[in-house]
């Protein structure tokens, strides 16, 4: 829900950057329904002059406190088919978001002009989705227990879904499924806090919460079969693994990690016993090796996957690549935005696994993973893209590429797709299968 809340009065500041420091004038939050909020005035997206001029705000409002230029928001609004009168129509637009946000303020209130473009003064607005991101980012450089009540914090508030009554355009729809990774995310990362710290009921309860909305992400279910672990659940705990086991194998045809293979051991050994083993309680802290044989940090920097992006979105490279760089096991080590820059980092860089976008900038992530396995064919390419072809299917096939997988789908998918990604067979997601409207029948060789 997007709120805004009106100051009666806007001080007067030239530019986003030079604005002085004071309290915001508006009160956003763009969790759930559009929701404005300033001194004693509510306003809705009813009350913004009309469904463009909201889109326009809210484009702004996810590219908080940077300028986004009127270039990208055209584009954006009428999905790069914008008509002649555009720019003034614009324009027009973002008149009418003023006379509603920041009335009597001109351009001196929170939506301000800036070269080119237009941008929201992170000085006059709060915004929930910033303080979402803030609290995440800051829990990532805590003490578990301080951690654990940071990313609480933000799951409370992000319990909504982003934009959750804008329902038309594409580009809301992929801001929502980036947001959902970066939730799914932070659950994780809440849940093995928890297990840290001894808090064994809300680490199964975040875990559950994340393996439901991602069932092939591994940190979930390691959590989860940990907790069920420490909570002296071994029969559940068994049985929990069990169900991963067989996802992981029904939709990626692969086993899961040694950590949780371990875990399966140990499961095994205490409910066979025939005498009362000793019950397992307290913390149970999340790492791959016992500390007996714990590999060193130079060790297990040497053993993370390295991962080449390749996808003109800056955006979503970003942040895919800070996903990556997150996980114990996988680092990104580069990005490359067209075909040519792909082959040329994948000569100097030599990565383990290359994520390739199908549409690229100066050509098809096909023309560059052609290029790249015939010279190199043990390389390991995974493809992603929203509306694959069957002919795009039945190249990256006969290529090598070893997995085709949706670009708006699951982060954990993408994550074990990249881990378990083996040259010679193409693993292709159920849901492209569906989008194609046909089954697996259809494109001999492949698995989905």
């Amino acid at each position: 829900m997007i709120t805004i809340e009106l100051a009666e009065k806007a001080a007067d500041a030239g530019t986003v950057r030079e604005a002085p420091i004071q309290a915001p004038a508006l009160q956003i939050s763009v969790f759930g329904p559009l929701t404005i909020r300033g001194g004693a005035k509510e306003l809705t997206a009813n009350d913004l002059g009309g469904p463009k001029p909201r889109q326009v705000l809210e484009i702004l409002l996810l590219s908080f406190g940077s300028a986004v230029s009127k270039t990208r928001i055209m584009d954006l609004l009428w999905d790069g088919n914008h008509p002649a009168v555009a720019l003034p129509t614009l324009e027009s637009y973002v008149s009418v978001l003023r006379r509603h946000l920041q009335p009597g303020a001109g351009r001196t209130g929170p939506l301000r002009t800036v070269t080119g473009g237009y941008a929201i003064d992170r000085s006059l607005v709060e915004l929930d989705l910033d303080r979402f991101e803030t609290l995440v980012k800051t829990a990532g450089q805590a003490e578990p227990r301080e951690a654990l009540a940071l990313l609480t914090e933000a799951l409370d508030l992000a319990s909504a879904p982003l934009l959750g009554d804008e329902l038309l355009p594409a580009w809301a729809e992929h801001e929502r499924a980036l947001h959902a990774q970066q939730v799914g995310v932070a659950r994780v990362l809440a849940a093995e806090a928890a297990l840290s710290v001894g808090e064994v009921g809300d680490a199964i309860a975040f875990s559950r919460a994340a393996v439901k909305e991602d069932p092939l992400n591994e940190r979930a279910w390691t959590v989860l079969i940990l907790g069920l672990e420490c909570n002296g659940e071994n029969t559940e705990a068994l049985r929990t693994f069990d169900r991963f086991r067989r996802v992981m194998d029904e939709e990626l045809g692969c086993a899961p990690g040694a950590a949780l293979r371990d875990a399966q051991a140990r499961l095994l050994t205490s409910t066979a016993a025939t005498s009362g083993a000793p019950d397992i309680r307290g913390p149970i802290h999340v790492v791959k090796e016992s500390r007996s044989s714990a590999p060193t940090a130079a060790q297990q920097e040497a053993e993370r996957l390295r991962i080449l992006i390749v996808d003109d979105h800056t955006t979503f490279s970003d942040l895919l690549a800070g996903a990556l760089d997150r996980e114990p096991d996988l680092k990104s080590v580069g990005a490359a935005k067209s075909v040519t820059s792909a082959v040329e980092m994948f000569h100097d860089l030599q990565p383990d696994v290359v994520i390739m976008d199908l549409h690229l900038a100066d050509g098809s992530g096909l023309q560059a993973s052609e290029r790249i396995l015939s010279e190199h064919p043990e390389a390991r390419i995974v493809m992603l893209t929203g509306n694959p072809s069957q002919d795009a299917l039945r190249e990256a096939a006969g290529l090598g590429v070893c997995a085709f997988l949706p670009k708006d789908g699951a982060l954990g998918v993408m994550l074990n797709a990249l881990r378990h990604a083996h040259p010679g067979n193409l693993i292709v997601h159920p849901s492209l299968l569906a989008r194609l409207g046909s089954g697996p029948s259809i494109l001999p060789g492949l698995s989905a």
